[in-house]
């Protein structure tokens, strides 16, 4: 890698793709000035399949029906008209005004709108071992083929040149081993699954170059596609064999054409594992929420949900997805250091900041690379302010206060707050909200804080407290082969790349084994039971291999933990000072005795002492769960074991929230049930 060095190779400028890889769609457009309203608008028409209801020239003995259906889309004037697969199927632009005409044939299926679809953007990465992939060996990997969809794949990085790889390119996006500049998303996906162990950058989930790569190349740099293109792709997978297919991409609008051909393509065994989405929201982005598909939220390195990870109840399991480092297209990374006592902590992560200026209306990244060594020094933060004092010819060490959200992007105070001190360079650490190693945006609009600057967890900047005062040195540079990013895009190709292990151990698995195993053996997270931010939690490749070798492909449940986990997400107001309360209900479709139970809940109030909570069984067993205690707390966010051995488990249960007194007020947000 060339971390080793960490010399200065010449600019780099961020490419609309990699700041795509967390923003959400609307603040993408802000930041870069790209407007998804400016996209051409395309149409997926479905002509019948019925000869009977074709038009009498199509019933001809001269003219097939593709002849005619194209004849069709001519006379209206449709522009790139392109079939997708062996259905009548196809993808086009046409006048507005001509829509209703074409759909209003009796020939005609059905005409939708065809959604765009966007990628959502030797060091041993934390993803790898979070994952608990240096547990396995992926010698018997190449019975295995995963297909990654994206926007191509480096194929003169010396992380991916030996691997066994094919592809295929989409019409007008370029080659797919060699993706050209600011294009790196896909190469950085692919090094995920698998760069290779050689003793030089990273290492990938399946790192020994045995499973089988095939590349379908659908996005070029400006990151943006089409729902048919993905139908297309997703075909082209399968056609070459792929047992598993990575989608690091989606969209906000379902596409029925879109979802059947990914159903046909699951029934048919291939493994679908998409992004969740990286608005922040609770929206559903499609891929990823389609039913044959396996949808991936993303999380840190501390196992907290990530605040950009869209959180549906399609969510289905987690992978790291904040502050991952893997390959990008040879010479477009950067890279950051810090030395103590002149030894480097690269291996700590050391984040460069994604920095963004305001450029002629538009947001440009504008790194600043360049190395500084100087004594440290510490910005007070205590009072919830940022106190630095004089930092002259100084690296200044400061806490992250407020963390990045959907729509917010605080990091610059700090960084500024340091400038503004005289600081040469700023090292922002993480606070104790979110401890773990964050990437967030330095959007830096008017270019005041043109400075040297990192991010680090909070451990090791806690232990940086104590070299106040001494000499350290702080590096960016230019150049690399490697970079950071976030996304479910990045949490993605580590449950792609962990299923593709799993399955190489037991292939006369299926599909739906393998996604079923690795959702009864996820670690759980954040809420006990499944919940919509990180699924059943996050994946675990050791884990999975020995629960399918003790209970076989089969396995002892239906699959996916549901059997076992439920949750209700439906946030309910709690009424105030009303001795009534108010009843949240989750159905539970377990039969036999609910024994002892794992309740989980997640109540916002403002004074908790004013609070009852109650935990009704369907055949009358009650537990109280919270009982007036807490005094002027806030919150109940907590996990209660309680007996209900002798009660039946299947019906409806009953989480009951009652207010006491007035003035304030507060929301059930989600609750769940785990059974033994």
């Amino acid at each position: 890698m060339h971390h080793t060095t960490n010399t200065i190779k010449g600019l780099f400028s961020t490419t609309a793709v990699a700041v795509a890889l967390t923003l959400p769609t609307s603040t993408y457009a802000s930041l870069t000035g790209f407007d998804e309203s400016k996209l051409p608008t395309k149409y997926i028409v479905k002509f019948k399949e019925d000869p009977s209801t074709l038009s009498a020239m199509s019933r001809s003995s001269f003219a097939g029906p593709r002849i005619v259906q194209e004849s069709v889309l001519e006379q209206l004037d449709a522009n790139k008209v392109e079939k997708l697969g062996d259905q009548s199927i196809y993808s086009i632009e046409i006048d507005t005004a001509k829509v209703a005409q074409l759909s209003n044939r009796s020939d005609v299926e059905y005409v939708e709108v065809d959604p765009p679809r966007y990628l959502l953007s030797e060091t041993v990465p934390w993803g790898y071992t979070a994952v608990n992939a240096q547990l396995l060996d992926d010698s018997n990997a190449g019975n295995r083929t995963v297909c990654i969809i994206d926007s191509g794949y480096d194929l003169s990085h010396n992380d991916l040149s030996g691997n066994r790889v094919s592809g295929t390119n989409d019409s007008g996006t370029g080659s797919w081993s060699s993706p050209g500049n600011n294009n790196a998303h896909g190469t950085h996906v692919a090094g995920t699954i698998a760069a290779i162990a050689n003793n030089e950058g990273i290492k990938g989930v399946m790192p020994n170059q045995n499973v089988n790569l095939h590349i379908v190349k659908v996005f070029n740099e400006s990151g943006w596609g089409y729902s048919s293109s993905l139908v297309k792709a997703v075909q082209t997978c399968a056609d070459n064999g792929a047992n598993v297919v990575n989608m690091s991409l989606g969209g906000s609008q379902s596409s029925v054409t879109e979802k059947s051909a990914f159903q046909r393509i699951y029934d048919q065994g291939v493994l679908l594992i998409a992004a969740a989405g990286n608005d922040g929201n609770t929206a559903h982005s499609y891929p990823a929420s389609y039913d044959s598909v396996m949808s991936v939220a993303a999380t840190d390195n501390k196992n907290d949900h990530a605040a950009f990870s869209q959180a549906t109840n399609q969510v289905e399991i987690s992978g790291p997805g904040v502050a991952i480092l893997s390959t990008v297209t040879v010479g477009e990374g950067k890279l950051s250091d810090i030395s103590l006592d002149g030894v480097s902590q690269f291996d700590r992560g050391i984040v460069p900041h994604n920095r963004l200026v305001q450029r002629s209306g538009n947001y440009e990244s504008e790194p600043v690379a360049g190395a500084v060594t100087a004594a440290l020094g510490v910005c007070d933060t205590s009072s919830g302010g940022f106190n630095c004092g004089d930092m002259t010819d100084k690296i200044c060490l400061v806490e992250r206060i407020g963390n990045q959200s959907s729509g917010s992007y605080p990091e610059i105070d700090a960084v500024q707050a340091c400038f503004d001190a005289g600081a040469s360079a700023s090292i922002v650490y993480s606070n104790s909200d979110l401890p773990g190693l964050q990437n967030p945006f330095l959007v830096d609009t008017n270019d005041r804080a043109r400075m040297l600057s990192v991010t680090v967890d909070r451990e090791f900047g806690q232990q940086l407290l104590t070299y106040a005062g001494q000499q350290v040195s702080v590096s960016t540079t230019l150049g690399e082969d490697y970079e950071y990013y976030n996304g479910t895009s990045m949490a993605t190709p580590h449950v792609t790349g962990v299923a593709g292990l799993v399955w190489s151990y037991f292939p006369s698995c299926t599909a739906a084994q393998i996604r079923s195993a690795l959702t009864k053996t996820a670690t759980d997270i954040d809420i006990a039971g499944r919940d919509n931010r990180t699924g059943y939690g996050l994946v675990d490749s050791d884990a999975a291999v020995k629960y399918l070798e003790q209970n076989g492909c089969e396995g002892s449940g239906n699959g996916g933990g549901a059997s076992d986990s439920f949750v209700n997400d439906t946030a309910v107001a709690i009424p105030d000072n009303n001795s009534r309360g108010v009843i949240s209900e989750l159905y539970v479709d377990r039969e036999g005795d609910a024994g002892i139970v794992t309740v989980a809940i997640d109540i916002s109030h403002t004074y908790i002492g004013d609070l009852k909570v109650t935990l009704t069984s369907p055949d009358g067993g009650q537990v109280v769960l919270h009982d007036n205690t807490g005094g002027s707390s806030n919150d109940i966010v907590n996990s209660y074991q309680v007996d209900f051995t002798g009660f039946e488990s299947l019906g409806d249960w009953q989480l009951k929230a009652v207010d006491s007194a007035r003035r304030d007020v507060g929301t059930i947000n989600r609750w769940s049930l785990t059974f033994p």
